[in-house]
């Protein structure tokens, strides 16, 4: 198709917003709400006379702020859960299923979240009802363990030596077992999965990959950092009176009370929850008034932060549509470029094309090249005006048009998929594909994808293989989590692929791999001027298999195997 016929057919959609604003706005919305109850609800309490210290109303706001934190945490834990569940949807949509089912917090057994989560996933990802069920249990499971551990521990810490405390400090010894976690899990799908299968007859999660030791650990490492800030928000809160309670005695009543309320299944109940917390506060020596405004905040900051939160989210869920994978490329066309500022687009686009020429050159590999996922064209110019005989195909026809008039040419960019490639065999004698391949689906669509490249390379020709190294551990939590919650290129389903486990996808053998770049993406280009003689140092060193990005160098056979 030319390109110039992609401008009646393209898809003027708008482009998705990046998700953290979305949330950042709704979490803003939810604390205004809060602030306005907790304001009327202490005068209510109070009548005429403003009993509350004027420092209660800052600690509040400090309380939500350890809250909001809170709960990003536990969001981008329930995404990391999914995955390890081998389900993968948008993370706009992961994040919108795991808030809105915050607004049935109160419901007893955790129905109204299960359920509404369930719900969610359901409509927007084609998730299990049994899947989100159970994901959501073992969520839960984690935080009891966390928070029993802290209660226990603290009343230990504290010299009373009851014995639930000992139970609940054994008890995350007791998760180490992986035998006993996965026996666990699996009882766990066994109550759940009749009421599950009322609504669908799917499969559930991999229990071993669910209940493995990263899967835990990782989830508890978390559970623990979002449980201790909403008992320092507690603490917060109860310092506004004297006299004052410290943070060791407010992490324990904070997470004494939620352990009741998990126990019970009722984690947002106000009469079981509130009333343990009010008790505990009374015997550390507050007065009745102090101790109920104090209980009155945390609650409000806590609970009722979450449900409002949640109630916003099923506003959002009702009223945007489920992300397309499928369209997601046509989606973002006109918004792609301005994703990644400008100077390092630029600089990467030096370098990329480059070090494709050195290699080109030194192999005598020839001037015909395909640029497989073309985008808008900037590689496909680049490597035209250096002296190559490049073409791009993409399969989003939005970006297609934006190539042709990046490029200038409409007969040299057209519509065409990496999995089917529209060229005879044998047509070029080097193609490159950068940042494309993580984005199909599964292992076997990428292996189909190499068969498709070599395909129509010439015997003896070059595959470049352009990604990002998520060697390194922390860079590979970025690009799963944070850059697809910042930007709207990714979505936060992508399946990595890593430069030295290049035989799961193909036979053809890797003669070169260059490793490069090491500075993020948002910094100043003044700074990126200052230390970049660091990141050239780097890219010499043993540490360049932790950059950020890497080309890989893959050589068709000259004769059939």
């Amino acid at each position: 198709m030319a390109a110039r016929q992609l401008d009646v057919a393209s898809r003027a959609a708008r482009p998705p917003r990046a998700m953290v604003w979305v949330v950042l706005l709704a979490m803003a919305g939810s604390v205004l709400v809060v602030g306005l109850a907790a304001t009327a609800l202490v005068f209510a309490r109070l009548g005429s006379t403003p009993l509350a210290p004027a420092t209660f109303w800052v600690r509040l706001l400090g309380a939500c702020v350890l809250t909001v934190i809170s709960l990003f945490v536990r969001s981008v834990r329930w995404i990391f859960l999914l995955r390890r569940a081998e389900t993968r949807i948008p993370i706009r949509d992961a994040y919108i299923g795991y808030f809105a089912g915050l607004s049935l917090l109160f419901t007893p057994f955790l129905i109204g979240e299960i359920a509404l989560r369930a719900y969610v996933n359901r409509v927007r990802g084609r998730v299990p009802v049994l899947t989100t069920a159970v994901v959501n249990v073992w969520e839960r499971a984690l935080d009891l363990v966390a928070l029993a551990f802290i209660a226990g521990s603290g009343m230990l810490y504290l010299g009373q030596r009851p014995a639930w405390a000992y139970i609940a400090v054994a008890g995350l010894f007791v998760s180490a077992v992986p035998l006993l976690r996965r026996m666990a899990l699996q009882i766990v799908m066994a109550c759940v999965a009749p009421m599950a299968r009322r609504f669908d007859t799917a499969g559930g999660p991999d229990v071993d990959r669910l209940a493995s030791g990263k899967a835990w650990w990782t989830g508890l490492v978390a559970s623990f950092i979002a449980w201790v800030l909403p008992g320092v928000g507690l603490w917060l809160l109860a310092g506004a009176w004297q006299p004052a309670v410290d943070v060791g005695t407010a992490e324990l009543v904070y997470a004494h009370s939620a352990v009741i309320g998990g126990v019970l299944l009722v984690p947002g109940g106000v009469l079981i929850t509130g009333s343990d917390m009010l008790t505990m506060l009374a015997v550390n020596g507050m007065s009745e008034t102090a101790a109920a405004l104090t209980v009155l905040g945390v609650r409000l900051a806590t609970v009722g932060l979450s449900v409002a939160l949640g109630a916003l989210f099923v506003v959002i869920h009702m009223r945007s549509a489920a992300a397309s994978s499928d369209t997601h490329f046509d989606d973002i066309a006109d918004a792609y470029d301005v994703q990644i500022p400008e100077a390092r687009r630029l600089a990467l686009l030096d370098q990329k094309t480059g070090l494709m020429r050195d290699v080109i050159r030194v192999r005598s590999a020839g001037s015909r090249g395909l640029d497989a996922g073309c985008g808008q064209g900037a590689y496909v110019a680049r490597m035209r005006t250096i002296g190559f005989d490049v073409e791009g195909i993409d399969a989003s026809a939005g970006q297609i048009r934006l190539a042709a008039r990046y490029v200038g040419q409409d007969d040299v960019v057209r519509v065409g998929s990496i999995s089917s490639i529209p060229a005879p065999d044998a047509s070029y004698d080097f193609a490159y594909v950068i940042n494309v391949l993580h984005h199909l689906p599964s292992l076997e669509e990428q292996r189909r994808a190499f068969a498709e490249l070599f395909r129509i390379l010439k015997p003896g020709g070059l595959l470049f293989v352009h990604e990002i190294n998520t060697r390194n551990a922390l860079f590979r939590f970025y690009m799963g989590y944070v850059f697809p919650s910042l930007n709207c290129i990714d979505e936060g389903v992508e399946r990595w692929l890593r430069a030295d486990r290049m035989a799961q996808y193909t036979d053809a053998p890797v003669v070169d791999v260059r490793y490069f770049t090491f500075l993020p993406d948002f910094m100043p280009q003044a700074m990126v001027r200052l230390v970049s003689p660091l990141e050239r140092l780097l890219e010499r060193s043993r540490l360049k298999v932790y950059s950020a990005h890497y080309m890989a160098v893959l050589e068709k056979p000259r004769q059939a195997r």
